[in-house]
């Protein structure tokens, strides 16, 4: 054993004296010996929910279920959005069983502590697509589909089940960001011909809902941002035909510009409450964001470009360092007129304000799904392990199989894999 952990710091000490660029071998020990930080929640090839450290080890099946390839009648039963709670011992998903044209969804919640599932909601004509615990771990926010098709509904649920669920606001599209308290929440609601945009705070009291818009005309974005410690929110604005982003108060009122941008922008909180990250779009790419990477510090307003023709960002939990995405495509041998995307993923270091590249790869169809909505996925979902060393990414191999991998923030060692699976999220502790 201990020649073993002599030749586990003798590969740190290496990887941590290589040059920018150059990847060396994961230890096979390493996966054993490191030590575990949260847990990794995946979609498993076969469809159903799992649940393991980085190592492989702690594993749980979650659900064992899933029917992936529709039989004679028709009938699936698949597990989608696995969603952690803030304290990274409850995980949400949502169920879907029944055939294309008549299912019906369910949600669970894992007590992981506990080894039990409960479900706490489900619908015929509501089928939720993205969750968001509320900072409590009281109740679970979604949105789902309305009966109609016409607009998404935001719910909430209690997340120890045995209670009513509760239909908050409707609107399409919808974001929204949750206050730290748990009872409040800044929206981001509609947009078209029939839903006119606007930004508004809601209320829940124990009693009413409570809507109160602000006077805020938006300029294109997604997703509200309030801080982690609720001080402040960020927002954008039109200023005279300008499109600005904007810190406000925890009351909405406007305190200074942090940027300005000319097509649309996303943005998101370092967890520190000290920085704010936006993407500067700069074309349009028929979904989702796509420009320079910047980071603005809201005390300074100091602001430099981390990044180039990106696409989404994730923020480390401590905020010092910051994963982000560039796209690029490669044509099919077979057929130059069709191409694939990969992602290249890169790391932006806070403390040497440098961005350095950790490698490319093809991601699954799920996780490209998240990174055009990343700015209310970064809310709900992270790929970063809590003591900020690795992040878990969602790829696919060379002959299209679908797996899940360990990624070490340090770009020196080569990426590991955990399992085959379609997308897969860090717990926040």
């Amino acid at each position: 054993m201990k020649k073993i952990i002599l030749f586990t710091l003798i590969a740190f000490l290496i990887s941590s004296c290589l040059p920018q660029g150059v990847q060396v071998p994961q230890s096979p020990y390493l996966s054993t010996l490191e030590r575990k930080a949260g847990l990794i929640a995946y979609i498993g090839v076969d469809g159903n929910i799992y649940v393991a450290d980085q190592g492989g080890g702690n594993s749980a099946q979650l659900t064992d279920d899933a029917v992936t390839s529709a039989d004679q009648s028709g009938a699936l039963n698949f597990y989608q959005l696995p969603t952690w709670s803030q304290d990274g011992n409850q995980l949400a998903f949502v169920g879907t069983n029944g055939t294309n044209t008549n299912a019906t969804a369910k949600l669970f919640v894992a007590n992981i502590n506990e080894g039990k599932t409960d479900e706490i909601y489900s619908s015929e004509t509501e089928h939720p697509f993205y969750l968001y615990w509320s900072p409590d771990d009281a109740n679970v926010g979604f949105l789902s589909t309305s009966v109609t098709q016409q607009t998404l509904i935001l719910q909430s649920a209690p997340a120890a089940g045995g209670g009513e669920r509760t239909i908050i606001d409707t609107g399409s599209p919808y974001y929204w960001s949750w206050a730290p308290d748990g009872r409040t929440l800044i929206t981001h609601v509609g947009g078209g011909a029939n839903a006119p945009e606007h930004v508004a705070f809601i209320q829940l009291t124990d009693s009413e809902i409570i809507e109160d818009g602000l006077d805020t005309v938006p300029a294109s974005f997604q997703a509200p941002a309030w801080s982690p410690d609720g001080s402040h929110i960020v927002l954008t604005r039109l200023n005279n035909d300008k499109k600005e982003l904007i810190l406000t108060d925890g009351s909405g009122t406007y305190q200074k510009t942090l940027g300005s941008f000319d097509l649309n922008t996303a943005f998101g909180w370092s967890n520190d409450n000290k920085k704010v990250a936006y993407i500067e779009g700069t074309q349009d790419i028929g979904g989702g964001i796509f420009g320079d990477l910047k980071v603005v510090n809201i005390e300074t307003t100091e602001e430099i470009t981390a990044g180039e023709n990106v696409i989404a960002f994730f923020w480390s939990p401590n905020g010092e360092k910051l994963a982000y995405f560039e796209p690029f495509f490669i044509p099919d041998e077979a057929d130059p007129t069709t191409q694939t995307l990969f992602l290249k993923l890169n790391m932006y270091d806070g403390k040497t304000g440098e961005s350095r590249e950790l490698f490319n790869y093809q991601p699954t169809e799920q996780f490209t799904n998240i990174l055009l909505y990343f700015d209310q996925y970064q809310k709900s979902n992270t790929i970063w392990s809590p003591d900020n060393n690795n992040m878990v990414l969602s790829f696919l191999d060379p002959d299209g199989n679908p797996g899940i991998a360990i990624v070490a923030a340090s770009g020196q060692l080569e990426p590991r894999f955990l399992a085959q699976g379609y997308l897969a999220f860090w717990s926040w502790k």
